[in-house]
């Protein structure tokens, strides 16, 4: 059986969890069934940072938001890498990818759905043109994956065929991560306790409720500090939110951090206040590390945050609800990390790199057809 050739196409122009999910993929496949490429349509961050990670990356950028004669572009790399599937990810990366498949003469494409695409754009105008882009192209893809049965349900609702849809969850490279020995870790050595937001600073991930909830919290406890790691086009919103509600000494924007793993081991919380998340990462890389989360209930993150059991879960979009639940979490560290500490055991059995690899590579050669193979 020959190795098969994939090409994944990506947006490429931030690092969320599509880039992390495509990293962690290509981290985990057996080399020896799948030869895996990816294609950018921005000239950075992702297409270096995979190639970094030592995968096989280039980009063909977008000169603007309707260059459409990157099909002709990505048309011809299809052909003359000899690809047997392209793999789409993202509302741009699906059109031009799935038209160029189709110009290719290449009918075997797959879409990963990771999130809801009306949260991912603010305004009517823009969600209603990326929806209709969507949908305008949906038939050219043969088969999609969601990131969480949440997520399947939606896309479901939504017009498409459960049957067209498999279910493959994000996993993660245990080996590049060092998780804290939930029986060593102390959450009440430190004077200050350290809670954090590991995001993509933009609106669907509720920064402004976790701001809000750290100026509840920094009323019961003065001391605590809070973290905002990620950047994106909401941080000066984000900045000045901070600065109008007194809380810019106790709440650091970091940026983008690269070596996050060792930043979030860092934390005595993780939070998550997105109003909606097609599956929760972020949730499952906290859990392994050993650190408690506190999550919304919203989308694919009761799937891994199972309340009272491996963190907590909020109402969304309720700052008063995820501040009580960050100060119970604060004030009983046994518990979180009780909870952390299951929550890891379920990672290392449901969500690893290895078993997304290995499902994944299982669909490929179904959609393919194993007598192309």
């Amino acid at each position: 059986m020959r190795s098969l050739k994939i090409l994944h196409i990506i947006g490429g122009g931030e690092f969320g969890g599509a880039e992390k999910h495509i990293l962690n993929l290509a981290g985990a496949v057996d080399l020896q069934a799948v030869e895996l490429t990816v294609c950018c349509l921005f000239s950075a961050p992702f297409v270096e940072i995979a190639a970094r990670a030592g995968i096989k990356a280039l980009a063909v950028p977008m000169r603007s938001k309707a260059d459409f004669a990157v099909i002709r572009k990505l048309s011809g790399l299809i052909q003359s890498g000899e690809f047997d599937l392209v793999h789409t990810h993202g509302v741009r990366a699906n059109l031009l990818g799935r038209l160029a498949a189709r110009q290719a003469g290449k009918k075997k494409v797959i879409t990963t759905v990771h999130s809801l695409l009306e949260r991912d754009y603010q305004g009517m105008a823009l969600r209603y043109v990326n929806s209709l882009a969507e949908r305008a192209t949906r038939s050219l893809t043969g088969h999609f994956i969601a990131v969480s049965q949440g997520l399947k349900d939606r896309l479901v609702a939504g017009g498409i065929p459960a049957q067209s849809i498999t279910v493959i969850y994000n996993g993660i490279l245990l080996d590049g991560l060092r998780p804290v020995d939930a029986a060593e870790a102390d959450l009440t050595s430190r004077e200050a306790p350290l809670v954090g937001i590991v995001a993509r600073l933009h609106a669907v991930k509720g920064h402004r409720y976790f701001i809000e909830a750290a100026r509840e919290i920094l009323l019961q406890r003065p001391a605590t500090r809070f973290l905002i790691v990620g950047d994106g086009p909401y941080r000066p919103v984000l900045e000045k939110l901070a600065g109008s509600m007194g809380v810019s000494d106790k709440v650091v924007f970091t940026g983008f951090v690269e070596d996050v793993y060792s930043l979030m081991a860092e934390l005595d919380l993780l939070v998550i206040s997105s109003l909606w998340e097609g599956f929760g990462l972020t949730a499952i890389e906290a859990l392994a590390l050993g650190v408690p989360v506190v999550a919304t209930e919203v989308g694919g993150l009761p799937e891994v945050v199972q309340h009272g059991e491996t963190g907590l879960l909020a109402p969304p979009a309720d700052a008063a609800a995820l501040a009580k639940s960050i100060v119970w979490m604060l004030e009983h560290p046994q518990e979180g990390r009780e909870m952390a500490a299951k929550g890891g055991d379920m990672v290392r059995r449901k969500f690893t790199a290895e078993e997304m690899a290995r499902r994944t590579v299982n669909l490929y050669r179904k959609v393919v057809g194993e007598d192309d193979v």
